[in-house]
């Protein structure tokens, strides 16, 4: 090649190397530009799951607390089916107690507290909820020894073992499961969810 053939020569290659690297430039963006959006889906997937995972928590553990609500202390009450020592107690406070149903219908019913004293001197409390006009004076009240403040009216709740494994263990598992049910699906999806956005497509 000429000493005049030189500058043409590169003057030809030099726009081709500008192209090339332009070219590769615009591959870069293209690709940081995917990855970053795959990054966001990521990170969008990762917390629609994590906001599934709590959700799936915070439902079961409502349904525990609303099982607990309605049923009561299944062991509380199995030990005063077991040992419950008897007291005579006295109404104290009386109030009405007011519940509406989903028809708008309104029932009512008495509420009462009762005092009763243990072998060691000891005050307690015992309530129970009876219709209008049903509270006594005096009413016989179920207390733990090791425990008086676990009581019940004599009367109220399982009166036997197999009456409280029907109604606790048995209904009350079953209501358990449909209270804390849909959380516990939730649970699984929002893991399920949170592995494969974590280990991605090739696993």
């Amino acid at each position: 090649m000429t000493t005049e053939e030189r500058p043409e020569k590169l003057a030809q290659e030099l726009p081709a190397a500008k192209r090339l690297v332009v070219e590769r430039l615009m591959q870069e963006l293209v690709r940081c530009k995917t990855a970053r959006a795959q990054a966001l889906a990521t990170n969008n997937k990762l917390r629609d799951s994590v906001l599934i995972l709590i959700g799936g928590v915070l439902w079961i553990l409502g349904g525990c607390w609303f099982w607990c609500y309605l049923a009561g202390n299944p062991l509380d009450e199995l030990a005063l089916i077991r040992r419950a020592q008897v007291a005579t107690g006295s109404l104290v406070e009386t109030h009405e107690h007011e519940e509406e149903d989903d028809r708008g219908h309104v029932y009512l019913s008495d509420v009462g507290d009762y005092a009763f004293r243990v072998p060691d001197g000891s005050d307690f409390k015992a309530s129970t909820r009876v219709p209008t006009g049903d509270l006594k004076e005096q009413e016989q009240v179920e207390y733990l020894p090791d425990n008086p403040a676990v009581n019940r009216i004599k009367g109220d709740g399982c009166q036997s073992i197999t009456e409280w494994l029907w109604r606790k263990v048995g209904l009350g598992s079953l209501l358990l499961t449909l209270l804390a049910g849909p959380g516990i699906v939730l649970l699984r999806h929002g893991v399920r969810d949170i592995r494969r956005t974590t280990e991605g497509p090739s696993s």
